[in-house]
């Protein structure tokens, strides 16, 4: 990577586009603001021309726990994506396509209704991963052909994680933990019947399905990951039976819960190697210095948008078509102010 392509390098192209805008406006006694995606669609275009293969973004601000907050959720993938995706993919020729992602995950079925709309245009794609691609997002991530994972990068487990009302609130716990648990107080209870009452307090919480929703959602998430991989990455693989079997050793090993323990877990690209062993069919992107750089420089662009603006997530193609959410920050109420207080009667 080159120092203009680098975080740095971006920055200082920001600044002087910045310092050229304020001059602009000092000399024409206008306000001549700086337009972001001036820099975005010049890296967007050069990766463009340098692979030839029409190009997706999507890309989450998730790390700034700021706007996360602000967001209420919308920034994790969500079914609202799918208005994204279609505007964005809608003017794209059919054929290969190249995803560059970066999300914290979200809704599984979200996911699938974006796996269906891009499977149903384009019949070859590379996912280009350049800082994080967790959960759901590596779920989607599995719905390519080929993953190319810088080698600071990483992807995450897929074990389903179920809201549970807790305190008055709501806590995330990962269905396997809550099955565990479950047949764990079923076995101590059975066999021990006076530990009960140090069960009351937990048990309360589970509801009436939830223990068997969390099974239902680990036999979901491991079906349909299970099909994408047989049927897009593992696709030139003449047995059905092998493609099934390296399908099952994949999708075995990230949701995985019992041996990764944690859904934030890094699997990185020495993860993988050392637990899948050639099984993925997973890139180092840095192995290829100059794509490396021109997806790097467009990630580092977005980020960059992201830091300059209310943004938090941004779907858009390499033709110019975007789709932007934005938190919204509320006005405050102007309430009128008296000119002298209220006279008693």
């Amino acid at each position: 990577m080159t120092d203009e392509t680098s975080w740095g390098g971006i920055l200082e192209e920001f600044n002087r586009l910045q310092s050229e805008a304020q001059e602009q406006s000092r000399a024409t006694g206008k306000n001549v603001t700086l337009n972001p995606h001036a820099l975005t669609n010049k890296y967007v275009s050069e990766l463009f021309q340098h692979t030839q293969r029409p190009l997706l973004i999507y890309l989450a601000d998730f790390l700034n726990g700021q706007k996360a907050a602000l967001s209420g959720g919308e920034i994790s993938i969500v079914l609202s994506d799918k208005d994204g995706i279609v505007e964005t993919t809608r003017k794209l020729p059919p054929g290969p396509l190249d995803v560059i992602l970066h999300s914290p995950g979200g809704s599984l079925e979200a996911t699938e209704s974006i796996v269906d709309i891009l499977r149903s245009k384009f019949s070859e794609i590379r996912f280009f991963i350049p800082n994080a691609a967790k959960s759901a997002a590596t779920m989607l991530a599995l719905s390519g052909d080929e993953i190319y994972l810088a080698s600071s990068a990483e992807l995450g487990p897929i074990d389903p994680q179920m809201i549970l009302r807790k305190d008055g609130g709501y806590t995330q716990s990962a269905a396997q933990a809550i099955i565990d648990q479950f047949e764990g107080a079923q076995k101590d209870i059975s066999s021990n019947p006076s530990k009960l009452p140090a069960w009351i307090p937990i048990l309360p919480m589970y509801g009436p399905s939830l223990y068997q929703d969390s099974k239902n959602a680990i036999k979901l998430s491991k079906e349909i990951v299970r099909s994408w991989l047989v049927k897009y990455m593992f696709k030139s693989i003449p047995k059905k039976a092998t493609r099934i079997h390296k399908a099952k050793r994949v999708v075995n090993y990230f949701a995985n819960h019992k041996l990764l323990k944690s859904h934030g877990r890094r699997i990185g690209l020495t993860e993988i190697e050392e637990n899948l062993k050639g099984l993925l069919n997973v890139k180092k992107l840095d192995d290829d210095q100059l794509l490396y750089s021109k997806v790097m420089a467009v990630y580092y662009c977005f980020q960059h948008v992201f830091l300059r603006s209310p943004a938090f997530k941004i779907i858009e193609n390499h033709l110019g078509n975007r789709y932007v959410r934005q938190i919204q920050v509320p006005q405050p109420i102007q309430l009128p102010l008296m000119s002298q207080p209220p006279q008693n009667p």
